[in-house]
């Protein structure tokens, strides 16, 4: 059976401040939904509930197709928008590459910190090969990595992993085992590696110590995972591992609402 994997970390306090919790979505393209600050969560399905902390929340909507590190535009306009210091981040995919650019630019004055559900901060291989609007170029590993991603700001990471023979993926059977499986490094979730959604300070192929199928597993004695399991590696700075779980890019939303 798919098992989920956790890490336990010791609990760190996080000042109380009145400003709400922000939920921001990540890749949409062609989204009709109001932009800006609003109560409309619609990008998160049943993932929307009640925040574990029990804090008011509100969601940041932007068009989800623009620039985000070659362009401020949207980081600008969510900076802005966070009068007062929020009390957390949760964000999905590249909004989590908005929230990192965020840090990166306007220091830690108005982040308490972030919750991360797949995060694409570390960029996906799949935009190299794909570039259907101008988010996907800074997408791209490169570009995503450009900046310094270590943050002040705690930051709890989970992934998702499809990492089976012919995984269903997020955009099918077919096309996760014959192109997104070769293209992304180690576990994903149909979308992005583990490098990426788990915050390590570097590409490379991650994995879960008991998964058969993924590429690292081969080579391993039974003494060890060859330093390459999802837990091994170098993290970006403030950047916590909490979990990996065998669900796909768009069910990891699930993660943001965590009490992490």
């Amino acid at each position: 059976m798919k098992k989920f994997a956790m890490l336990a970390v010791a609990a760190m306090a996080v000042s109380s401040v009145a400003n709400a919790d922000v939920y921001i979505h990540g890749r949409d393209p062609g989204n009709t939904r109001a932009k800006g600050f609003n109560q409309d969560y619609s990008y998160w399905g049943t993932y929307a509930g009640a925040n574990f902390d029990g804090a008011t929340k509100r969601a940041f909507n932007w068009d989800g197709s623009s620039l985000v590190v070659s362009s401020s535009t949207v980081v600008n306009t969510f900076s802005a928008g966070l009068a007062t210091r929020a009390n957390i981040i949760r964000c999905h995919s590249a909004g989590c590459l908005v929230t990192a650019r965020l840090i990166n630019l306007y220091g830690t004055g108005k982040v308490g910190r972030v919750v991360a559900g797949s995060s694409a901060e570390g960029g996906s291989e799949l935009a190299s090969i794909s570039q259907p609007e101008p988010l996907t170029n800074d997408l791209k590993t490169g570009a995503a990595r450009s900046f310094s991603h270590n943050a002040g700001v705690l930051t709890h990471h989970g992934g998702g992993s499809n990492c089976e023979p012919l995984g269903a993926g997020t955009w099918g059977s077919f096309f996760s085992s014959a192109v997104v499986s070769p293209t992304l490094p180690g576990e994903d979730d149909g979308a992005v590696a583990y490098h990426s959604t788990l915050g390590k300070a570097a590409t490379g192929s991650y994995c879960d110590p008991d998964d058969w199928f993924c590429t690292d597993y081969a080579s391993d004695s039974g003494m060890g995972w060859n330093g390459s399991y999802w837990s091994g590696g170098n993290n970006y700075s403030g950047h916590v591992i909490r979990a990996a779980d065998y669900v796909g890019h768009s069910t990891a939303r699930q993660y943001s609402g965590r009490g992490w």
